[in-house]
């Protein structure tokens, strides 16, 4: 028995560089698309050029301070039937940062201001009807938020909530 050699042929020789071929681009390729993605990814200015929001939900427990409105009744028509009023009753809280250097002058400003919020509040609620009330207390929520920010002019105020919410 003699020992038989194996000679490549051509097609083999080929199809084993192509596939090396095909190899290489991939690899030159998922470099070129890793340079760009950093690029894009990349913090782009000065991180203290950046304007910081503060998020709520990332702020700690320990850190939030709470202050609230007396109840604010509002009566409100039905879109349906113009004679058919609602009573909705409702306290509005609003959550301040401690760590924040306007807190003893937001508060201060809140306690001078009540009448003042309860009666802006009452205004930008008499344009709606009461069944854009009923369902829609975080967006009522989100609008008291803006309004208050305009009125204070404060980065203490982080959040506004609607506690109590009853209509009849």
């Amino acid at each position: 028995m003699a020992k038989e050699k194996k000679v490549k042929t051509k097609s083999e020789k080929d199809n084993g560089k192509l596939v090396l071929m095909i190899g290489v681009i991939m690899i030159v390729c998922s470099v070129i698309l890793l340079g760009i993605s950093v690029f894009i990814l990349k913090p782009t200015g000065n991180s203290d050029e950046v304007e910081q929001v503060k998020d709520p939900d990332k702020i700690p427990l320990s850190q939030k301070e709470s202050y609230e409105t007396d109840n604010i009744i509002v009566i409100l028509p039905s879109k349906d039937n113009p004679e058919k009023r609602t009573s909705f009753t409702f306290y509005v809280g609003f959550v301040l940062d401690k760590k924040s250097k306007e807190l003893k002058d937001t508060i201060t400003l809140l306690e001078e201001s009540k009448g003042l919020i309860k009666s802006r509040i009452s205004v930008l609620l008499s344009d709606n009807y009461s069944e854009d009330i009923k369902d829609n207390q975080q967006v009522l929520a989100d609008e008291i938020f803006n309004m208050m920010i305009e009125m204070l002019d404060t980065d203490a105020l982080v959040e506004v909530y609607i506690r109590d919410f009853l209509y009849r």
